[in-house]
């Protein structure tokens, strides 16, 4: 489509990257909206911010706010999750079960 434009027309690559910088802007903000409203956010949408950043990154653009706050969260460790009930009484299971010799001895 953009070979069909005059040459004097056709966007130049500064502006192609302004205007991928403005989408990305967009598309954080939407899915900032979503995760306040506690509503699913698309795969696709998570993808294409972090192609976008990393695209912007590699023309040495400056991220905007949003999208570089989205950047840091996705190249930081994952979320911090705690054992799962489940698996501490496994453990106290094993633990009784190791202890179990010893039950009848009493000092």
């Amino acid at each position: 489509m953009a070979d069909l434009l005059p040459a004097t027309t056709r966007p130049t690559a500064p502006q192609r990257l302004a205007e991928v910088s403005r989408l990305a802007t967009l598309l954080a903000d939407q899915v900032l909206d979503a995760q306040i409203m506690k509503q699913p956010v698309p795969d696709d949408h998570i993808r294409s911010l972090l192609d976008a950043g990393l695209l912007l990154k590699a023309y040495g653009i400056e991220l905007p706010s949003l999208l570089g706050q989205i950047m840091l969260a996705a190249e930081g460790p994952g979320p911090v999750t705690s054992p799962k009930p489940e698996a501490d009484l496994d453990n106290a299971g094993r633990l009784a079960w190791m202890f179990r010799p010893f039950q009848g001895a009493k000092s």
